[in-house]
Order: C-alpha cells, then sequence, then structure tokens
C-alpha cells in the first residue's frame, strides 16, 4: 500500500510540474518497441528473461516548445499493449497486458531534435498467460488461463531517455525505459505456503515513435 501511496504522489507531482508551462506543442501518434522482459524473484530463483516485439502504443504527448527560456516540461500518457515473460528449464510463461503510462517527460531542444528523459509511472492489467510445457511432460502447444494465484494487476515505475527528431507537423522519437513493476506476479504464497516468494516484473522496452503535431497553444 505505502508503494501505491508513493507511486500515485510522484506521478501527481510530476504532472502539476508539467501543466505550469503556459505554451505547449499537443502531438498524438504510435509506437512500436521491442521489451527485453524478466521477472525479480525473492528469494532468487533460476530464470531467463524473454523478448518480444510485439508492443504497441497508442500516445498522446504536450510540452513546451523549442522557445524562450521556458521550463522544459512535459507530460506523456496513452495506452499500450505488451507481451512479457520469463521462463525457467521447466516452463515458458508469456503474457499480454495492457498498460496506461502517466510519465512527464522533460526535454531539452536544440536545432531540429529534442533530448528526451522520462519520469513516472504506470498502471496495467494481465488480459492472457499462456504457459508451454519445457520438461517434456507436458503440453509444449501452451495452456492459457489465469488462476486465483495469480496478480493481473500491475503499477510501477517508469525511468527512461531518448531523441526526438522534429520534422513538423511530424516529429519521431526514439527512446529506451525501463519498467519495474511495485506489485507482485503471483501470490507470494502461490508455490510454497510456508516460504514466500516474491515476483517483481520489469520491463526494458526499445522503442521508436511517430507522432504528430496537432495543436500549438
Amino acid at each position: 500500500m505505502k508503494k501505491s501511496i508513493i507511486l500515485v504522489l510522484l506521478t501527481l507531482i510530476l504532472f502539476s510540474i508539467s501543466l505550469r508551462c503556459e505554451e505547449r506543442v499537443h502531438l498524438v501518434g504510435v509506437r512500436w518497441g521491442y521489451n527485453i522482459s524478466s521477472v525479480t524473484f525473492d528469494p532468487d530463483r533460476e530464470h531467463f528473461g524473454l523478448t518480444s516485439a510485439k508492443n504497441y502504443s497508442v500516445l498522446y504527448t504536450y510540452y513546451h516548445p523549442d522557445s524562450g527560456n521556458t521550463p522544459y516540461f512535459g507530460f506523456q500518457t496513452g495506452l499500450s499493449l505488451w507481451q512479457t515473460g520469463h521462463k525457467t528449464e521447466l516452463y515458458e510463461e508469456r503474457i499480454e497486458m495492457a498498460s496506461i503510462p502517466l510519465v512527464s517527460q522533460f526535454h531539452v531542444d536544440f536545432w531540429k531534435m529534442r533530448v528526451l528523459l522520462n519520469l513516472g509511472g504506470y498502471g496495467g492489467y494481465r488480459l492472457k498467460k499462456t504457459v508451454y510445457d519445457l520438461s517434456g511432460s507436458g503440453d509444449a502447444a501452451g495452456t492459457t488461463g489465469f488462476d486465483e494465484l495469480d496478480n493481473r494487476i500491475e503499477f510501477g515505475i517508469v525511468a527512461g531517455a531518448g531523441l526526438a527528431f522534429i520534422l513538423k507537423p511530424i516529429e519521431f522519437q526514439v527512446e529506451a525505459n525501463y519498467n519495474y513493476s511495485l506489485s507482485y506476479l503471483y501470490n507470494p504464497r502461490k508455490f510454497d505456503t510456508a516460504s514466500p516468494l516474491y515476483t517483481y516484473p520489469n520491463h526494458l522496452i526499445l522503442s521508436v515513435a511517430i507522432l504528430f503535431h496537432i495543436k500549438n497553444r
């Protein structure tokens, strides 16, 4: 509970800072990402990360244009569809998730480019889980579905950086963002009622976005 309260307060503070800019550029666009995902196990458990190119986003962004000595703050939100997961020697688990980022985007503009720095939070809901048996004794084709000890809600922090290329009315952005969950992937008692196992998903997403300038105010 404390982690979620801190995350909400941080996001609201960053959002309020971005709103102080008197003149903003409004953009909408789409983003594609390459996700390198894994899970932090506590206590540690041997596992491997997975990669996926099935990561798509629809974005809305606004921030101050490249003029004057005004604050360099912006804000970005939207809707993302991710494929994440991890595997061990016995199984591979892939999850499809919808998420909403709430990110303050600090930027420094020069020539026709921007240097971007992202900091904020995200919330998501797991839509589908597929588990593939790698031991040879189960269903290698994959079984789908969640059980009562799976946590379908995820929320966490986002931090990253990138570079934008401005060719008005189009803007291209290349970014790397690290998403770390503050919520569990599973109930800690799922695998052993006597010894809890804490699971925190994390995602490194390398992305390319195309945004359209729709309004200057």
